[in-house]
């Protein structure tokens, strides 16, 4: 089960980075290519161990013959300026690879440089601008958790970024890397920004939801299971802080013990085939209309979760009523005012949860 899914996963990387090949080039510092890194890139948060703590992985290989690679790491940490000293990172004399996980104050931006060197000279060098070491989440479920929003949002901080599973951007919307590719707005930027001026670190997404979709089309082994987990596997043992999870109005009709016992199967087989266990947020969410604005089977269903401890509590987003729906109050969907109040519900969620377990 695990190798099935796993191939599938793989597979589907696959296909989307020959689908974007133009994005995920080798950063290369020089014309000649004297060296090519394939992390740290552009844009990528990595996320921290501890309060303070984090790292940055280095990786890639330089062409030209060398006896000595180098590190260097610039700009503002949660504890200060960095000192900014060359440190060396090991590599592979044979074939000049190297991935080394070189230990960083959490914070950022960042300017991470590296230079091969034979005696003073210097055979290879690449900068890389804007990396940071803060708090990153994988984002999942149907519209709401995508781009279905009335207004387009932009992180207004700067300190917000999407990775697609090629490359990282700041997080303007729509988000990159959904399975459904929609192309409206969304409240990751504002999650963002509010979790960004109460942590002060870097904020990373990678979002794969699809609208419309039941939890049925999320099980084990399934077209948007596998999307989910190409994302999980990408970003790594630990990569992540966790799995923010937004899905519920198409499933009203479903009993709270199918809903509970089915998203249970969704995140035991994540964990399970990651190797790791990360936790899940699982929102309450049910809402269709004014005149339907909530319904208690599925809640009930989204809220066990949270008492047999198999997730964490997420917001509850069925109190995003009135002018914070679109179509003047009519849709099901978010306005712009209504995707900033679901960002803040969020950040409330996942703020208090950092407060209580990051030391």
């Amino acid at each position: 089960m695990y190798t099935s899914r796993l191939f599938a996963a793989l597979s589907a990387a696959l296909l989307l980075i020959a689908a974007r090949h133009s994005n995920c080039q080798p950063a290369t510092a020089k014309a000649d290519h004297d060296m090519q890194l394939v992390s740290p890139r552009p844009y990528q948060v990595f996320q921290r161990s501890s309060h303070n703590r984090g790292q940055i992985r280095v990786s890639g290989r330089v062409i030209s013959p060398c006896t000595r690679l180098e590190a260097r790491i610039t700009g503002k940490s949660v504890l200060g300026i960095l000192p900014g000293r060359w440190i060396d990172v090991p590599f592979n004399p044979v074939d000049r690879g190297f991935n080394a996980n070189l230990p960083i104050s959490a914070g950022g931006w960042y300017h991470v440089q590296l230079r091969a060197t034979i005696g003073i000279r210097v055979m290879g060098e690449a900068n890389v601008e804007n990396v940071g070491v803060g708090e990153v989440f994988v984002g999942a479920g149907q519209s709401n958790s995508t781009n279905y929003g009335e207004e387009k949002l932009t992180p207004s901080s700067g300190m917000v970024t999407s990775f697609d599973g090629s490359a990282w951007r700041i997080a303007t919307d729509p988000q990159p890397g959904v399975h459904d590719n929609s192309s409206g707005g969304s409240f990751w930027p504002a999650f963002g920004d509010e979790l960004y001026s109460r942590i002060h670190v870097p904020i990373g997404f990678a979002v794969t939801g699809h609208g419309g979709t039941s939890v049925n089309q999320w099980q084990p082994d399934s077209e948007l299971f596998n999307w989910m987990m190409t994302r999980v596997y990408q970003l790594g043992r630990n990569g992540f802080r966790a799995v923010l999870w937004h899905q519920g109005e198409s499933d009203t009709k479903m009993g709270a013990d199918e809903y509970s016992t089915k998203l249970t199967a969704v995140i035991d087989a994540s964990t399970s085939d990651a190797g790791w266990r990360f936790p899940w947020f699982v929102a309450q969410v049910s809402y269709h209309s004014p005149s339907e604005p909530s319904f208690p089977y599925v809640r009930d269903g989204q809220k066990r979760l949270w008492l047999s401890g198999e997730a964490l509590e997420g917001p509850d987003t069925d109190t995003l009523t009135a002018d914070n729906r679109d179509a003047n109050g009519a849709g099901i969907h978010l306005s712009g005012k209504g995707l900033r109040a679901h960002g803040k519900l969020w950040a409330d969620k996942v703020a208090a949860y950092l407060k209580e377990t990051l030391r």
